[in-house]
């Protein structure tokens, strides 16, 4: 990519950038490569390294961190493996040790997270983890890189040997030096060591006196150290074993050298993936800490920032704790170029900078701050012309060197370049100026380049107002208080506000005055003008910032009465179908009545049959007619729930969304968007998914199920087997024989849900059904025949009250009153449970009542 000019990255501060990014790196080889990065005109290969970024910080957010890398270069090592017959010192294996562990752990890391990673997984695809070399090395070596004893059995010997006539050699010296403190010519220190030898401290006055060998003398000769000639024999035998020590150990650490020797090719692999692994992240660790990410890209010239912040500013007005504005611009095939005027601190230049800064790390593969709806497009060339470039040395003056950039730009810039100019048109004459840059940037237009270029110049800003894809902006001044706001207005030219601002710094008024009147009319008139457009546009943005907050209530309140009036709806709905089904229950249980009556009534089989058949027939038209029902209830809730899906499978998402697969009860988190696939971390597992195959977790039930019983909108049927009905009474035999089974069942369902008779409705107990008492065994009786059952049913025959056992109080059965004797007399047409105490009163046919008297006609 060819830039422009050689202070290009200084001066629009790029090198603090990656001075910033190299601080991150643990090898000095990626710090070395961060510190040369430079943006590439390579679409292809830099958004590779860009996805290698995004994945890893990826990570970063989801609280997986990479871990920790070795940071001594093996470099020097691997170049002396090369040479036969060389041999690395103990801890220079260390080192080596040091490395393949991080990159074992490393390896092992991007497995566990390679359906997140799949760009950094071309880096390990031919490589796998090492153990032979880090276990011979702790094999051969301690922790502190020294050859352990029991590395070969000839050292263990050697140094068992040498432990032992040390021993030795420390008790004679122990007795020579008892022995000659006792004669008074030792020292105060008595001892001391020298070429790792024990020798006695001599007074100077008294070295004649002791037999031995010299070994020196204090600095000012007082003290002469003298190896006594008691340990001589001993001393020698203890030097010629450190030396069989010393050949056996360089023996051991050649062989040690041989065997990693054979694996140089492997760890040169393993050192390269790991510098290449520090090198981006570190870039992810600068984009964490300064909450960079990666745009939407396109591989054409384009730029549509959203809420972009420049880095370097943020990181200094940090310590100030200032905030920043947040920038938005947009740069395409419509408006080329942009014409940024306004008052002077008002964030022109800055503006300026940070588009040039933003688009210089990504192309050099730095993920950029930004929000992630931003466009960045590719250019070929990036050429500035930023700050004050006079030399004395050239004998350049500021707008000499403008000149010759100028000059640069006409020759170099094509319709794939980005140029950046601050101060278009200033350095000289203000007409001359003006008049030249006005050339300049019909120029640039007609080379159809993109730029950003900055002004105070009105003629530029009128001519920024005609030319074709050219196009006006200022810097939002608060000309109240008359302070900057720091926001770029697209579309509108600015003010430089000179005289407000000098009239707030305390200038004389009378000199502003006089200052206006030195002016042309014309100019005043313009500035006056801009001025006046600035408060329009700073009334309207606030307007439409109320109208949008204000559209947005409403929005809201209309969700809120739409669901609101959906649920009124499916309330109507469901009230409506149960009121329906009501209605058929009791139509089809008076027919059904009244065929127990007329089976009841009739005397002989030829009638009973004929009522009989007729039942049947009303049954398989009820049976029709529900599941008919039912099929359309569910059909409905089909629908409903196919809408529902819909809508949900549709609606915008984010990384960080709580989600669940459709069909399952398990919520996950959206990790990673790409296109149109979306990566779901559900549990321990994650897993690629098109947006059509989940939902907002909080929405509907993952299994999109339907509790038995229940279809969701609809009415809940009671089911049979659960209900208490209506029905023939049965023999003593036939309770008893019930009663055991309802024992016997309960004890096998104890979670079983209760049914219970109230009121002539069935009412469904859901609290957890207790234990049955056990109950009293009832002989058994005669089993009774159809024809009684029939009659008891009908109420052909009054209710027979059994005679009473021996009363033990005052009152007698012929004591009775009359309404309960009228009670006990009244013909029993329904029998409730068993349990009822009380009479109930009649109630409607069920279901649950037609198919227990399907059941009862059937065998006949």
């Amino acid at each position: 990519m060819k830039t422009y000019p050689e202070d290009l990255f200084e001066s629009i501060e790029f090198d603090l950038v990656k001075q910033a990014v190299s601080k991150r790196a643990v090898t000095e080889r990626a710090r070395e490569r961060i510190q040369g990065l430079k943006p590439s005109s390579d679409f292809t290969l830099t958004t590779g390294d860009l996805q290698e970024v995004h994945e890893i910080l990826g990570l970063y957010q989801s609280d997986f961190a990479v871990p920790a890398l070795a940071a001594e270069d093996i470099k020097p090592f691997l170049l002396r493996l090369k040479i036969q017959g060389a041999t690395l010192e103990g801890e220079d294996f260390l080192v080596i040790k040091s490395m393949i562990e991080s990159f074992n752990r490393v390896h092992y890391f991007f497995k566990q997270h390679a359906m997140r990673t799949p760009s950094i997984q071309d880096k390990f695809a031919h490589l796998a983890p090492n153990k032979e070399v880090p276990n011979e090395i702790d094999r051969v070596l301690d922790r502190r890189g020294i050859v352990k004893t029991s590395a070969s059995a000839e050292l263990g010997k050697i140094r068992a040997t040498l432990t032992k006539k040390r021993a030795a050699a420390d008790r004679i010296f122990y007795r020579a030096v008892k022995k000659y403190q006792g004669a008074g010519v030792l020292a105060d220190t008595q001892e001391s060591v020298h070429d790792n030898k024990r020798v006695l401290a001599i007074e100077g006055a008294f070295k004649g006196q002791v037999n031995g060998v010299f070994h020196g003398s204090s600095a000012k000769a007082t003290i002469f150290f003298v190896e006594p000639s008691e340990t001589l024999e001993i001393n020698n035998e203890i030097t010629l074993l450190e030396e069989e020590e010393k050949r056996e150990v360089t023996r051991i650490l050649r062989l040690l050298t041989a065997f990693v020797a054979g694996y140089r090719e492997v760890l040169r692999d393993f050192s390269t993936a790991l510098y290449q692994i520090d090198f981006v992240n570190a870039k992810a660790l600068y984009a964490l800490d300064e909450e960079a990410c990666l745009p939407q890209l396109v591989d054409r010239p384009h730029i549509a920032l959203i809420k972009a912040i420049n880095p370097v500013l943020r990181d200094f007005h940090k310590a100030k704790k200032k905030p920043v504005v947040p920038l938005d611009i947009q740069l395409d095939t419509r408006t080329r170029i942009l014409v940024i005027s306004g008052p002077n601190a008002g964030g022109k230049s800055i503006t300026l900078k940070t588009v040039g800064l933003l688009q210089l790390m990504l192309q050099s593969g730095l993920l950029v701050t930004v929000h992630p709806d931003s466009t960045m497009g590719w250019f070929n060339g990036i050429m500035a012309d930023i700050g004050d470039a006079q030399s004395i040395e050239n004998e350049l003056s500021t707008y000499s060197s403008k000149l010759n950039k100028m000059k640069y730009f006409l020759n170099a810039a094509y319709d794939k370049t980005l140029v950046l100019i601050d101060e278009f048109g200033s350095g000289s004459d203000p007409d001359l100026g003006s008049s030249m840059a006005q050339v300049f940037l019909r120029a640039l237009n007609e080379s159809k380049t993109y730029g950003v270029m900055t002004t105070h110049y009105n003629s530029i800003k009128a001519l920024a107002g005609d030319l074709p894809r050219v196009e006006n902006g200022s810097m939002q001044f608060n000309s109240t208080d008359l302070t900057p706001e720091f926001k770029l207005n697209q579309g509108v030219p600015g003010s430089s506000y000179t005289y407000e601002v000098a009239q707030q710094v305390g200038v004389d008024k009378r000199l502003i005055d006089e200052a206006r009147n030195l002016l042309n009319e014309s100019t005043v008139a313009v500035d006056r003008l801009l001025v006046g457009i600035q408060k329009e546009k700073n009334q309207l943005a606030h307007q439409r910032a109320q109208l949008a907050s204000r559209l947005t209530e409403l929005e809201l309140l209309k969700e809120k009465q739409d669901l609101k009036i959906a649920q009124l709806e499916d309330k109507v709905r469901r009230q409506s179908a149960m009121n329906e089904q009501q209605n058929a229950m009791i139509t089809w249980g008076k027919k059904f009545q009244g065929l127990v009556n007329e089976y009841a009534e009739q005397r002989n089989k030829k009638g009973k049959d004929e009522v009989v058949g007729r039942f049947k027939v009303y049954a398989g038209e009820r049976a029709n007619q529900t599941q008919e029902e039912r099929q359309v209830k569910k059909s409905h809730y089909e629908k409903q729930q196919e809408k529902k899906i819909k809508k949900l499978t549709s609606a915008p998402v984010k990384i960080g969304d709580r989600v669940k697969l459709i069909g399952s009860r398990q919520p996950g988190e959206i990790i990673e968007i790409k296109k149109d696939q979306f990566l779901l971390a559900i549990g321990a597992l994650t897993t690629w998914a098109t947006r059509d195959k989940f939902i907002p977790a909080e929405s509907l039930h993952g299994d999109q199920g339907t509790p038995k019983g229940k279809a969701r909108g609809g009415v809940k049927e009671p089911e049979v087997e659960n209900a208490v009905v209506a029905t023939a009474p049965k023999s003593k035999q036939e309770a008893v024989a019930e009663k055991k089974k309802a024992k016997k069942s309960g004890k096998n369902s104890p979670n079983t849900a209760k049914t219970t008779q109230k009121e002539g409705k069935i009412v469904e107990n859901k609290a957890k059904a207790k234990k049955p008492k056990p109950r009293k065994s009832v002989p058994k009786g005669p089993e009774k025949s159809p024809k009684e059952k029939l009659n008891e049913v009908a109420g052909s025959k009054p209710l027979k009250t059994t005679p009473p056992k021996k009363m033990t109080g005052k009152k007698k059965p012929d004591d009775l009153t009359p309404e309960r004797r009228a009670q006990l007399e009244q013909p029993l047409k329904k029998v409730a449970s068993p349990a009822t105490k009380e009479a109930q009163a009649p109630r409607d046919t069920t279901d649950a009542d037609l198919e227990k008297l399907k059941a009862f006609f059937g065998k006949r």
